[in-house]
């Protein structure tokens, strides 16, 4: 955004191997684009006038600006009330080849300065001389490894220091097990053949290697098949640098010798436990714990570039490890299913076209202090006959959008989970009971949607597992046009028309379908063409800018909603929708001292809760003021739709009826009683039942028949 006394626009942190910049500029009739540079580290390497470019601007719809002499380089017109206008800045290596070579030149001259100089601080100590060789070697390899990944320019120091230290921790403990230089050599081309692939990972699907990854190698050796392996010549650089330093590692160790086999045995016993002691420290520093644990992709990435290959590698391991409970085995597991046979169908109507919608950041801000006045879901509020609905606890606040996906559609809930965890990206690597997987095998047309593209949360990889057959991201849906599109994304009442047309192209199956909006997405900034909802203007006109804007957001999904439920109200086909909201929203801190402030009796929990509705066009029983956590929607949809119900979700009913709500926030028992989590329940033997099964589910094998009901033989 261009205010009126903006002169220079600065764009901190840009990637180094860009080729294209995007400039849109909104809300000004006119700009002038004086000069274009490119700077590093302070220094402007690029400057381009309008006497200097050599290559076209591109405006708007593919108009071309000339660039002409003493003018600026291109002048933008937009008329009141136009889009906005963008320039396109293309075609540029941003920085010249004399910039890699004093680089490379820097690099270099700073690791000679490491293994060679440092050593000749105290040549009487030859241990100290060879633990500076080898902690040379190994931050060669990592600072090669992150030059030709290309993320070194942006690594917090700090968090290269701790890598680094882990790195050395471990060649210690491996050099005193084995010869006194192997440990450095494995760490040291470890840490680059483990660049290397991240580099070429990076590539193919835009994030690092995670853990999970690892428990799929095979598929990944299938698929790289199809891909064209060829390295750059910063990798190459990297690994003839770290092979030198390697084999120069090797022969400066062959020359120290221990004048006993006590002293050896001594040093060994002594480096193995300063070894450890270094690795155990480093994993509990303040830097540590500061790591970056949200593994949305783009989130990934930044970690790998700017905390490091091994520190973001780590996190994530231990973010998605859960251990086995205890007392825990699969013959306890049989003997759980004794006593689950599951139920029969109900004799009554069963819906053939579901529609599943979990909406963007929708919650229901009155039942966390806003006031009662401001009515931004007046139809949802209206919805009684037929309609069941409340409150949705959840897992997460104002993001990680994948979680409340998964416990909403396979029954599994984050409480069972590590802190930080996110299974999308590292658990889901196998088939697995979902929703999906049920209706498919029920003979429905399983299919999801999702308006942003199909790697977001791994959703293209996880959603085969779940059982749907067929994935719809933005690259599938319809040309938007400004009836679908709001607050600079994909609106819901897009999302919705196109579920509609797929369920009618399939009207002749009965088919779930399900799908996650993204309109309401964080970026409460700009109005844009957001209409403020006349509540919010009567009675939040004191509230933050960015929750007015939310709140009107939260209005347009009421209304989409609206469309949705009469498009199939007098349908002659039973129709169910159910609909909830992920999270609540991420909104500044001045705005959550207005809203959540305004009731001092909230609990924590509270932040943690949305909206639910499940509505049928066909007579069902009405309920409202219901609370329920996330992970028993599966439950109750196939209760409400009079289905059969396979041992593992009648186990969740048996579950929820003592205690309505469990997420990794804490838990709520039927009598009202908040507990903190699962963990201040441990002795409970419902609690235990259920972790023990979810860990079977999830992490261990678990019969098929816990997923299927089979009616009693006569």
């Amino acid at each position: 955004y261009f205010g009126s006394d903006l002169k220079t626009l600065r764009l901190r942190d840009l990637k180094y191997n860009v080729n294209t910049v995007n400039l849109t500029v909104q809300d000004i009739q006119a700009a002038d684009i004086m000069s274009f540079d490119i700077s590093f580290f302070g220094i402007i390497v690029t400057h381009l006038d309008s006497n200097g470019i050599s290559h076209r601007l591109y405006l708007d719809s593919n108009e071309v600006i000339s660039a002409y002499s003493t003018k600026p380089i291109a002048h933008l017109s937009l008329g009141e009330g136009e889009e906005a206008g963008t320039i396109n800045f293309t075609g540029f290596a941003f920085l010249p080849k004399w910039i890699w070579l004093f680089y490379g030149v820097v690099i270099f001259f700073l690791s000679l300065v490491l293994a060679f100089v440092l050593r000749y601080i105290d040549t009487k100590r030859k241990c100290i001389y060879l633990y500076i060789v080898n902690a040379s070697t190994i931050l060669v390899s990592l600072i090669m490894g992150a030059f030709f990944c290309r993320s070194f320019p942006y690594v917090s120091y700090i968090d290269l220091i701790l890598n680094w230290a882990i790195l050395i921790g471990v060649s210690i403990v491996l050099n005193a097990l084995t010869y006194r230089s192997i440990g450095t050599i494995l760490v040291s081309l470890g840490t680059l053949f483990f660049y290397v692939a991240n580099y070429f990972v990076i590539s193919f699907r835009g994030k690092p290697i995670m853990p999970s990854d690892l428990r799929a190698v095979g598929t990944a050796m299938e698929v790289i098949n199809g891909y064209k392996i060829v390295p750059s010549w910063q990798m190459i650089t990297g690994i003839l640098v770290t092979a030198f330093y390697c084999i120069l590692d090797f022969i400066e160790n062959r020359a120290i010798h221990y004048s006993t086999r006590k002293q050896a045995l001594q040093h060994r016993v002594g480096a193995v436990l300063a070894g450890l002691a270094t690795v155990v420290i480093c994993l509990n520093t303040p830097a540590f714990k500061e790591v970056n644990d949200f593994a949305w992709d783009n989130r990934v990435l930044e970690s790998f570039h700017r905390e490091g290959m091994l520190v973001e590698f780590i996190k994530n391991a231990q973010n998605s490890y859960v251990g086995k409970p205890e007392e825990y085995s699969r013959e306890k597991i049989e003997e759980y299913l004794k006593n689950y046979p599951g139920e029969e169908a109900a004799n009554t109507t069963h819906p053939t076209n579901i529609i599943m919608v979990m909406d963007e950041a929708f919650s229901d801000l009155r039942e966390v202090g806003l006031d009662q006045n401001i009515d931004v879901m007046p139809f949802i509020d209206s919805l009684q006959d037929n309609t069941i609905k409340g409150n949705l606890y959840v897992s997460v606040y104002g993001g990680g959008t994948c979680n409340t996906e998964f416990e909403a559609l396979t029954g599994n809930s984050l409480a069972f989970f590590g802190n930080g965890a996110y299974p999308y990206t590292e658990n889901v690597t196998k088939s697995m009971f979902s929703l999906a997987s049920y209706f498919k095998n029920d003979g429905y047309i399983t299919q999801s949607f999702h308006a942003s593209e199909a790697k977001n949360w791994n959703r293209n990889r996880v959603y085969p597992y779940l059982g749907f057959k067929k994935f719809n991201s933005i690259a599938d849906y319809p040309e938007f046009s400004d009836e679908t599109y709001l607050h600079n994304l994909p609106a819901d009442i897009g999302d919705y028309k196109f579920m509609e047309s797929v369920s009618e192209e399939n009207s002749d199956k009965p088919r779930f379908l399900f799908g996650v909006t993204i309109q309401n997405h964080s970026g409460y900034e700009r109005w844009n063409d957001v209409e403020e909802d006349e509540t919010v203007k009567e009675y939040g006109s004191e509230l933050p800018e960015d929750a007015q804007i939310y709140l009107s957001l939260v209005k347009a999904s009421d209304n989409a909603v609206k469309q949705l439920v009469e498009t199939y109200k007098d349908s002659d086909e039973p129709t169910m929708i159910i609909f909830f909201g992920d999270h609540q929203p991420g909104l500044s801190n001045e705005a959550m001292s207005a809203i959540y402030g305004g009731k001092p009796d909230l609990t924590y929990l509270g932040t943690f809760k949305t909206k639910f509705f499940i509505w049928t066009n066909y007579k069902t029983e009405a309920e409202s003021d219901i609370n329920i956590s996330a992970n028993f929607l599966p439950w109750l949809i196939l209760k409400r739709g009079g289905f059969a119900i396979p041992p593992y979700v009648e186990m969740l009913g048996d579950v929820h009826e003592k205690y309505p709500v469990i997420s990794s926030q804490g838990v709520i028992n039927a009598e009202g009683n908040v507990y903190t989590g699962v963990d201040a329940l441990k002795e409970d033997s419902t609690i235990q039942m259920y972790r023990n099964i979810q860990y079977a589910n999830v992490f261990d094998t678990i019969s098929d028949e816990w997923f299927t009901y089979t009616e009693p033989s006569k």
